[in-house]
C-alpha cells in the first residue's frame, strides 16, 4: 500500500490563521498568515523550514526592526501519511510567537527572546499544482 504525503497544512488557534503550502506553483514554499489584521503572504526565502527530529518548523518574520528587534512565528508540524491524495488528515499542534530584540534594544543584556505558545488545530491535505508531483512512500 502506498501512502501520500501532504503538501498542504491550514492551523487556526485564537485569532491567528496559518496556512503553509510546501511548494506552490513556483516551486516555492508559501505562507498566509493573518493575526486578527490583513492577510499576508510570504513565499520562498520569506518562509524558513527547518526538518527536525520532531517534525517540521515553519517560521516566518512577522515584524521587523533593525534597531529594536522583531517577531517571527512558528509552527511545528507532525509527519502525516495519507491514505491517498483524496484524504485529508486533522492535527493539533503549537503556534509559537517569538519575540526578539534587535542591538538597540534596553537592556542589552539578558533574555533576548520570549515565548508565547497557542494551540492550533489544522488540517492537512494534497493540493495539486500543474506540473508538480505529489509525493507517494511505499508503506511499510
Amino acid at each position: 500500500m502506498s501512502v501520500v504525503q501532504p503538501n498542504e497544512y491550514t492551523l487556526k488557534g485564537g485569532n491567528i490563521t496559518f496556512t503553509y503550502v510546501k511548494n506552490n506553483f513556483l516551486g516555492q514554499p508559501f505562507v498566509t498568515f493573518s493575526d486578527g489584521g490583513p492577510v499576508r503572504d510570504f513565499f520562498g526565502s520569506g518562509v524558513r523550514v527547518l526538518e527536525t527530529g520532531i517534525g517540521t518548523l515553519v517560521t516566518i518574520t512577522t515584524r521587523m526592526s533593525i534597531d529594536t528587534g522583531g517577531t517571527d512565528f512558528s509552527v511545528l508540524l507532525p509527519v502525516i501519511e495519507l491514505q491517498d491524495a483524496s484524504k485529508t488528515q486533522n492535527f493539533s499542534t503549537e503556534g509559537i510567537v517569538t519575540n526578539f530584540k534587535g542591538p538597540d534594544s534596553f537592556p542589552a543584556t539578558g533574555v533576548r527572546e520570549t515565548y508565547d505558545f497557542y494551540p492550533m488545530n489544522g488540517v492537512a491535505r494534497v493540493v495539486r499544482f500543474p506540473g508538480l508531483s505529489v509525493t507517494v512512500a511505499k508503506a511499510s
